[in-house]
């Protein structure tokens, strides 16, 4: 049991994957305030995310062949992305984003395909359908500034 003049300060500590924690400091009295290595927060930078393919998007994709995917499920696989869109075109690539910590697809995902026609047709033909039990979304993937 903590004695009745204890007295504790909470620390709220934000770490890249936007979770927080919430660590009881003690504080020894209102006016001395510790050093913030002493204070409990401890260092959360981690990667939060993992790409489950590990290749590179080649240089020769452009914009309109590369799609973002979104809305998908939890339970979507790679094998079962590739399988709903390779009717549209060759797919090159097939990039399911993972949490790391929860073991489990992001929500999102980037496909390539070789020609232009093929990536629209795709995005024509997937965009607001069912894919898992979720409403999915396509659209051209945008280039992240500074990449």
């Amino acid at each position: 049991m903590a004695s009745a003049h204890a007295s504790f300060a909470l620390t709220i500590a934000a770490s890249r994957s936007f979770s927080f924690t919430i660590v009881p400091c003690p504080s020894p009295s209102p006016t001395h305030r510790p050093a913030a290595s002493s204070v409990g927060v401890r260092n959360q930078q981690r990667a939060s995310t993992a790409m489950a393919c590990l290749q590179q998007p080649s240089a020769s994709h452009d914009a309109a062949t590369r799609l973002y995917v979104s809305g998908l499920s939890f339970r979507t696989t790679e094998r079962s992305l590739r399988g709903a869109f390779e009717k549209f075109g060759d797919l090159t690539e097939v990039c399911l984003v993972m949490d790391r910590v929860a073991n489990r697809p992001r929500g999102f995902a980037f496909l390539s395909y070789t020609e232009e026609e093929e990536a629209r047709g795709a995005m024509e033909g997937m965009h607001g359908k069912f894919l898992d039990g979720r409403v999915i979304f396509v659209e051209v993937a945008k280039r992240r500034p500074g990449a």
